[in-house]
């Protein structure tokens, strides 16, 4: 027995120091690539400064893709002559169930105001679709719902933000096997943040003695011209050299697809100074700049060709006709990586592609970028399930299902504890919203949703933004993002007064 209790001890005394250790790591993990940990850095962060001052955005990616934090901070301050900080809480996915769960937790934070955006995707809709093809959101067993938007298969952060209230709410739903998960997840910090923590390290480790040419989102020094989120730049890319690039040099992938009219030449210029380089084979390539340009502001390179992803095979291959030139590492540009940037959003060159186009240009891009030929493209499916669930669900009436009962009872749970919150009905593309916003289903979710204002401040946004200002049928562009900007601020200052 004493045994025992020793072993005990030790346990949570190695647990202790691992979660000391695991949050004191900086953290350099793009929010796109390890979004969980971000959302729980964050939070354990603001759990130990003074909110009072603080607007919280919470949601899911729509969060993050929808309000530029900085300018808000700005432009409150100027309207209020006072300092009031904007911060994210936000992972892809949040639910308003995940939302409900946190809420106890988020209003001890004792934030000045909680601003959460949703729309359709966050609802989870179309899983009644995918579960069971033949049933509808009225008929469809609650309790599979539940189940489905519970376990760490489909909602891994169930175990990673909200254990403990997870199986408090839920235990006898989710049996002995997941409460007993669940519930270690709560007591044993090591367990419940290893596959979060283990992430980050390997991003620091990469970012630090690799190479930084495999990665989900580029996370290097804005390009003037911009990179696309994958760090392919377009026939010229421009930057400040850095004292390593003119010893080490730094890495460009030549693909292919840039080399089917010839040798690739990029010339390197800067105040009528040049090198020139040619490269002949593909591959991740190394330049050593010319030490002509020490000391210069800026250098800029010149292609001699480019490449379409759609024109491109094996993973290259996208439905994307932009011009691309060459890849740049993760930690392009950089002395030292960059650390707790995992909210900040920089406009890539996706975000261009729809400025000049007209409606009819950009729907018959719309369509064939995100739906067409779904047979040779299985990475689309989950695009073709939120379609046929908002085609299907305009048939149907509206039911307050799952999430939307949750969503109401996350707001009552502020009301209780008179904590300001505000609920946004987020703006969505008119292409897809035109697939069931005439339906008796959307009347009744819009009176449903105004109903919030028993409870919260609730606004209706979704006619807000024309098509070319979405990526697809609920995420903003940049450009999206700064047109809302505005109209966020005038939201929340009017909750604040």
């Amino acid at each position: 027995m004493k045994r025992l209790l020793q072993f005990i001890l030790f346990l949570f005394i190695l647990d202790y120091v691992l979660d000391y250790f695991y949050w004191k790591l900086p953290n350099e993990s793009p929010w796109s690539t390890n979004h969980f940990y971000s959302f729980e850095y964050e939070l354990k962060k603001l759990s130990k400064e003074d909110l009072s001052d603080t607007v919280l955005i919470l949601g899911s990616s729509l969060a993050v893709y929808s309000f530029d934090a900085i300018e808000l901070e700005h432009l409150l301050e100027n309207k209020f002559q006072r300092k009031i900080r904007v911060k994210f809480l936000s992972y892809a996915g949040m639910t308003p169930l995940d939302a409900f769960l946190l809420s106890e937790k988020l209003i001890s934070l004792n934030p000045l105001l909680v601003v959460y955006p949703i729309n359709f995707i966050d609802l989870r809709l179309h899983r009644t679709y995918v579960l069971d093809p033949s049933s509808s959101n009225r008929d469809f067993p609650e309790q599979r719902l539940l189940l489905d938007a519970l376990k760490f298969s489909e909602a891994p952060q169930s175990k990673f933000h909200f254990p403990f209230s997870t199986v408090k709410h839920f235990w006898k739903e989710l049996g002995s096997d997941l409460s007993s998960i669940y519930l270690l997840s709560s007591i044993l910090n090591s367990y419940r943040y290893r596959e979060l923590v283990y992430e980050n390290i390997r991003n620091l480790f990469n970012h630090r003695f690799g190479r930084n040419t495999s990665y989900h989102g580029y996370y290097g020094v804005q390009i003037p011209e911009r990179v696309n989120t994958l760090g392919w730049t377009g026939k010229e890319f421009s930057f400040k050299p850095i004292s390593k690039m003119f010893s080490e040099g730094f890495l460009i992938q030549v693909v292919p697809e840039i080399l089917q009219s010839g040798p690739l030449k990029i010339s390197i210029v800067s105040n009528g100074k040049v090198q020139e380089v040619l490269f002949t084979q593909t591959g991740w390539k190394k330049i050593i700049l010319d030490k002509k340009f020490l000391n210069q502001e800026l250098v800029t390179c010149k292609l001699s060709s480019t490449w379409k992803p759609v024109n491109a095979s094996e993973d290259r291959f996208d439905y994307a006709r932009e011009d691309l030139g060459v890849r740049l590492t993760q930690t392009f540009g950089l002395e030292n990586s960059k650390s707790d940037y995992h909210f900040i959003r920089e406009e890539r060159s996706e975000d261009l592609r729809f400025g000049s186009m007209s409606d009819k240009e950009y729907e018959e891009y719309f369509y064939y970028r995100l739906l067409s030929n779904p047979e040779k493209r299985p990475g689309i499916g989950y695009l073709y399930a939120l379609k046929n669930a908002k085609e299907r669900i305009a048939k149907e009436e509206f039911v307050p299902v799952l999430h939307l009962k949750y969503l109401k009872l996350f707001a009552k749970e502020f009301h209780n504890a008179k904590t300001k919150l505000v609920i946004i009905n987020n703006p969505e593309n008119p292409i897809s919203l035109g697939w069931y916003v005439n339906s008796n289903w959307y009347k009744g979710y819009l009176q449903y949703l105004q109903e919030l204002n028993s409870y919260s401040y609730y606004f209706d946004l979704h006619k807000e933004l024309p098509m070319q200002s979405f990526s697809d049928y609920h995420h903003f562009t940049y450009k999206g993002m700064q047109a809302m900007t505005n109209r966020y601020l005038e939201i929340i200052a009017s909750a604040l007064k």
